[in-house]
Parts: structure tokens; sequence; C-alpha cells
């Protein structure tokens, strides 16, 4: 073997463990939705009417897929045409964003459960959610006016080492934005447990209470771990192509958590849903999907 034919070789190398990246979230997405589509069913038949946990449930579950369709296309697919390209790569984009915003709403959702009598504590996690929520669009807005022509055709390798790392620096954005408010979460929750335990001597038993902090830990920090490689990736200086290795599964994460947890949550509520979680008799919480006529930031 020649000395000039070792980096054709790494990049062949590269190139089918990108497509490997790019494919394996589908195969994890495809074999979640089979084993979880009864609660699917349950979830989206057993209302007369459709709330905001239903109206974000949808793209939290399908919009990661069909992002991963487009990158595995781009990644399999070597002889697209160029405006084929850049389409798919924009419309990735696009579901990322939108992926990962309904599915930190749903934790918000989740989160403001447990603090529905404390209006502040529920105030200033609204407006973290909507800080967070607008420093995304930001940075997907200005991933939109990227040129991705120089990643797709034929062009001056200084250009595309340039374009990949304005996308970087992009992306990282967007992931620090997520990574944050899963870790204002994951705080939240934890406040919540040491306060009601402070106060009445015991954790919370109900299986509705269990069920959204142990959810909320478990779905935040898996999140959290994941924007975490993600940002590493994209900070390390690695070669062109191996930053955005775990964008996909990150992206797939996200819906099969948030959907695994919501249906978790609802097993809880068919047992009961309205629970006692308070020292005082007559304080007890109902957790349900609000209408969108109904959801108001103040909780009034």
């Amino acid at each position: 073997m020649s000395s000039s034919s070792v980096p054709y070789f790494r990049w062949l190398y590269q190139q089918q463990v990108i497509k490997y990246f790019r494919v394996a979230p589908i195969a994890i997405w495809v074999f979640d939705f089979f084993l979880t589509l009864e609660g699917e069913i349950r979830l989206l038949t057993r209302t007369k009417r459709w709330g905001l946990t239903h109206v974000l449930y949808i793209p939290t579950r399908y919009f990661p897929i069909i992002g991963s369709i487009c990158a595995a296309y781009n990644a399999v697919v070597t002889t697209r045409p160029e405006k084929t390209c850049v389409a798919l790569y924009r419309t990735a984009e696009i579901i990322l964003y939108f992926g990962m915003l309904s599915s930190e709403g749903l934790l918000l959702l989740r989160t403001l459960a447990l603090w529905h009598y404390q209006t502040a504590a529920r105030k200033l996690l609204i407006g973290t959610y909507v800080l967070v929520a607008i420093i995304m669009f930001v940075c997907a807005a200005i991933s939109s006016t990227l040129k991705f022509e120089g990643i797709c055709g034929e062009t001056d390798a200084s250009v595309a080492t340039a374009l990949a790392t304005q996308l970087s620096h992009v992306t990282v954005g967007m992931f620090s934005s997520a990574a944050f408010f899963e870790l204002v979460v994951i705080l939240y929750t934890l406040l919540y447990t040491l306060k009601w335990r402070t106060r009445t001597g015991r954790y919370a038993t109900s299986a509705l209470v269990a069920a959204l902090t142990h959810g909320n830990v478990l779905y935040a920090l898996s999140l959290l771990v994941a924007s975490t490689v993600n940002i590493t990736f994209f900070v390390l200086p690695l070669s062109d192509g191996w930053n955005g290795l775990f964008i996909t599964f990150e992206g797939i994460l996200h819906g099969v958590m948030a959907s695994r947890i919501l249906f978790e949550l609802q097993v809880a509520l068919s047992e009961g849903i309205s629970l006692q979680i308070l020292t005082n008799p007559g304080s007890r919480m109902e957790f349900r999907s609000v209408p969108l006529s109904d959801f108001h930031a103040d909780g009034s």
C-alpha cells in the first residue's frame, strides 16, 4: 500500500462510520415505535379533546425520525443533486430545532405540574424556557442563512472548512441552550424532592409524584448527557465530519425518552388522577392535559 493511498482509506473509513451513525438512530426509533405503539394509541384516543401535551407530543415523537432520514440520505446517497442535498440539510436543521423545542416543552409541563402551587417558581421556569427557545431560534435562523452549497457541492477546501466551522458554532449554541434548560429542570426537581423531604420527613410516595420526579430526572439527565457529548464533539478540534457524529442520536433520544416517560406518566394517571401530595388533607393536585385555550403562564 502506497503512502498516498492512506489518506483515502482513512476518508473511506470515516464516511462508513458516519453512515452507520446516521442509519442506526433510525433503527432505534423504529424498534421503539413498535414497542410503545400501544401506549401512543392509548394516549391519543382516550381523551375527548387534545390539549397542549398532545400538540407537543406529535413533533417530539415524529420530527426526529424525519430529520434522521434526511441526514441518513445525505450520508448514504453520495450522488444526489446539489439542490436536494441543500434542501435536506435545511430541513434537518429546522426539524432539529422544533423537535428539541417540543421535547423541552414537555419537560417544562412536567416540571410545572410539580410546582403547581408556587407561582414565582413557575414564572421563573417559564421565563427560562422562553429565553432558551429564543436563543435556539436565533441559532436556527443563523443556520438557515449559511450557504450549504459549500458542503454539498464541489468547492475549495478552505471554504468548506470555514462553513463547517460556522455551522459548528451555531449548533453548539443550540445544544448549550438545551443543556442549560435540562440542568435547570434537574435542579428544580431535586429542590422539590428536598423541600418535601424537609417538610414532611419523607419523600412523596404517590404514583403520580413518583412518575413526575423520577421521570424528570431520568429524562433531563439523559438529554443533558447527550447535549454535553454533542457540545464536546463540536468543540474538539476534530477533522471535518466527526463533529456532528451524535446529532441524530440526540434528536432520536429526545423523542424516545419523552414518549416513554409520557406513557409511564399516563399509567400513573390511570391509577387515580387526583392524588394527595401535601400534608394538608385538603390539598390535592390534579395533573391532566391542559386545553390550549386554558393554558396561561401564571397558572391562573
